[in-house]
């Protein structure tokens, strides 16, 4: 076996155990009898319970980060790309539910924290492409001079306060009309 697929099978039964009954629940024997693999090779690639979360929850951000970044890819204008990241983000969740369940689960339950060096940089690499792109905009005028905090707090914190309630229905959706709400309020928190 390929050391690729045995991670990933570990990550894909870990994904499983940590969503149907919670980090703290879950032991590393039940995913490793889930993955298929033996105590070696679990412990080789994920030495903790805590590595595997981190491990787990760094690779779906990925995914959700390059989501996100293709809505401002380019030349993007100010109000597309506002209204694109909205838009990335809604799409992402309805796309992985599961996923996007986890991701809340796991950082909200404190099982992942922003201090693993995975998640930092991850969160770096993306914050810093965001910000790039925030400040090129700001200073064009096209954008409110808003501390970065702020303004990732005002474009995202609705859909992220939403996420949890659309990912608990089996099969979620979210009306064009709220969909098109939550992009028009993002673009007029932070329009000049």
């Amino acid at each position: 076996m390929d050391t690729a697929s045995t991670r990933d099978k570990v990550l894909a039964a870990a994904a499983d155990l940590f969503l149907a009954q919670g980090f703290a629940k879950a032991s590393m024997e039940q995913v490793r009898q889930a993955a298929g693999v033996s105590n070696g090779s679990l412990y080789h690639h994920f030495p903790t319970k805590a590595e595997l979360a981190d491990a787990l929850y760094v690779e779906m951000l990925h995914d959700f980060h390059a989501a996100l970044l293709a809505a401002i890819h380019g030349s993007v204008a100010a109000e597309a790309g506002v209204k694109g990241l909205v838009r990335a983000y809604v799409a992402w969740v309805l796309k992985h539910p599961d996923r996007a369940a986890l991701l809340h689960k796991l950082k909200r339950e404190g099982d992942v924290t922003n201090a693993s060096a995975g998640i930092a940089a991850a969160n770096a690499e993306v914050f810093g492409a965001l910000q790039a792109w925030v400040d090129a905009q700001r200073a064009e005028g096209r954008m409110r001079d808003l501390p970065f905090h702020l303004w990732m707090a005002l474009v995202f914190s609705p859909s992220w306060t939403l996420t949890a309630r659309w990912v608990q229905d089996a099969a979620p959706s979210v009306p064009p009309k709220v969909r098109a709400a939550l992009e028009h309020a993002a673009w007029m928190a932070v329009a000049p």
